[in-house]
C-alpha cells in the first residue's frame, strides 16, 4: 500500500476515534453547594443542618422515571458554613450528553434556634425529591470532559422562625460554573 494513502487512512481513523470518544466516553460532573440567603439569617439561628440521602442529575430528553444519575449518596451540610462560599459535596462519572435538572432528597433538617435543635420537614423532598432546573437550559458535557453544577440552597427566616408546623420550602437554583 502506498505510504501516503496509509498515512491518510491512519489520520482518518484517529479523527474518528477521537470524535467517538467525545460522544461515548464518560464525562465527569462535580456538585457544589452554597447558601446565598435572600436575607441574612436571624442571629438566633446558629445552625441549619441539612441531610441529603442523595442528589441526582437528569439527562435532557429522558423520561421522568429514567435518565437520573446519582451524583451524591448521603451527606450533611450546615448551610451556615457555606454562606456565600462554595463547598464540593459530590462528584460522579456520567454519560456524555445534555443535562437539564437536578433533584435532591432531604432525609432530615435540624435547625438550631437559641441553642435548641428543632427538626423541620421539607415536604416531598424525602419521597420524590425536590427538583431544580439548571439555569440557561442546562449544559452539554462531552466524553472525557467535566462540568461543575452549583446548588444554591437557602430557607427564609419567616419560615424558620414563624412556622409552628416546622415545614420548609427551599429557595433553590442550580447553575453551571
Amino acid at each position: 500500500m502506498n505510504p501516503k494513502v496509509l498515512a491518510v487512512v491512519i489520520a482518518l481513523l484517529a479523527i474518528l476515534a477521537s470524535g467517538a470518544y467525545l460522544f461515548y466516553a464518560p464525562a465527569h460532573v462535580t456538585l457544589s453547594i452554597t447558601d446565598p440567603p435572600p436575607q441574612p439569617y436571624d442571629n438566633s439561628i446558629t445552625a441549619i443542618q441539612v441531610t441529603f440521602s442523595r442528589i441526582d442529575i437528569h439527562a435532557a430528553g429522558a423520561g421522568n422515571d429514567s435518565g437520573w444519575h446519582t451524583i451524591m449518596s448521603g451527606g450533611t451540610v450546615n448551610l451556615l458554613n457555606v454562606l456565600n462560599i462554595s463547598q464540593i459535596i459530590g462528584s460522579s462519572t456520567i454519560p456524555a450528553g445534555k443535562y437539564g435538572e437536578i433533584r435532591f432528597f432531604i432525609s432530615q433538617t435540624i435547625i438550631t434556634i437559641n441553642g435548641e435543635n428543632i427538626p423541620y420537614m421539607v415536604p416531598s423532598a424525602n419521597q420524590t425529591g425536590f427538583k431544580v432546573a439548571i439555569t440557561g437550559g442546562g449544559f452539554q458535557v462531552m466524553g472525557g470532559l467535566s462540568a461543575t453544577v452549583q446548588l444554591d440552597l437557602s430557607f427564609k427566616n419567616s419560615e424558620i422562625l414563624n412556622n409552628p408546623q416546622h415545614t420548609l420550602t427551599p429557595v433553590a437554583t442550580a447553575t453551571v460554573k
